[in-house]
């Protein structure tokens, strides 16, 4: 099932002035339920401003985006709706933290949606023990908290309105490496626990290879490709072409193969890399 098409999308800034931008042009695609669909591309390819109109924050110049089937723009009075169908996680989210405590603050999107009593408790503490956020931090500021415990309570209040997709701008900017691996986990496990949609913007070729089904390639404001990771990432050089990469486990795989090392091509995780490792050391012990 589709849950999001888009069509013919063209998004145009200074339309009125004689410095008109193309930010997003003529970009189709459509996504199933329930895929995790990364999005890469160069800075100013257009990867921000695609995703805002996947929920209304941004009205296409022209062309339209699809929710199950429905211009999500033909009731502008009802765009709000969209919002909490669609929801989206801004880069650093942690700076719109603004109440007294963790609960208030992940309870605030559903609130706002009309949920209240037994069944806005549920949701809070439903999705903190999905993404790991225990029972005594509710009651703390969320400013105590540290960087990357800010981050989680933000992306809480976001999946606690219970959006049929979710997406993700940069998820794990500014993050180091644990935090970016516990930030991914998070967003993992809640795919699995929802089966919500996921999209995630990210610069990280490892994060795509490792979660995404599909990769959606933005180049200069145009739709360049929209496969399987295995198909977007076997195009190392139209890749580099538009100053990407390929994961850097893929990059050293293909240098020892290129010495002469018996190495399966096409290893984009390092998941998959110990496993070709070790069937290589067996076989090599088998020899």
């Amino acid at each position: 099932m589709t849950i999001l098409e888009v069509k013919g999308l063209t998004h145009t800034y200074s339309e009125s002035s004689a410095a008109v931008t193309d930010a997003v042009n003529d970009v189709s695609f459509g996504i199933e339920k329930g895929e995790i669909i990364g999005i890469i591309g160069h800075t100013g390819s257009g990867k921000s401003t695609l995703v805002q109109h996947l929920n209304g924050l941004l009205k296409p110049t022209a062309g339209t985006v699809l929710f199950k089937d429905e211009d999500i723009w033909k009731n502008p009075k009802e765009i709000r709706k969209i919002r909490s169908k669609v929801g989206l996680v801004f880069q650093y989210p942690e700076y719109q933290l603004f109440e007294e405590t963790v609960y208030a603050d992940i309870a605030f999107g559903p609130k706002n949606m009309g949920v209240s009593g037994d069944e806005l408790d549920g949701r809070v503490r439903e999705i903190c023990n999905i993404i790991g956020i225990k029972d005594e931090y509710l009651e703390k500021s969320p400013f105590d908290l540290s960087g990357g415990e800010k981050r989680r309570v933000a992306i809480a209040g976001v999946m606690a309105m219970k959006p049929e997709v979710i997406v993700f701008d940069e998820p794990t900017a500014g993050l180091d490496p644990r935090g970016r691996e516990d930030v991914m986990n998070i967003i993992k496990n809640y795919r699995e626990a929802s089966d919500a949609t996921v999209i995630i913007i990210s610069h990280s070729m490892e994060d795509m290879a490792a979660l995404a089904d599909k990769i959606l390639v933005m180049n200069k404001g145009k739709l360049e490709l929209f496969d399987t990771v295995e198909n977007v990432f076997s195009q190392g050089e139209r890749l580099r072409a538009m100053g990407l990469n390929v994961p850097i486990v893929t990059r050293i795989f293909a240098e020892l193969i290129r010495r002469g090392i018996n190495l399966p091509e096409n290893v984009f995780t390092v998941e998959a890399a110990v496993e070709a490792l070790k069937k290589l050391k067996e076989e090599d012990g088998n020899a």
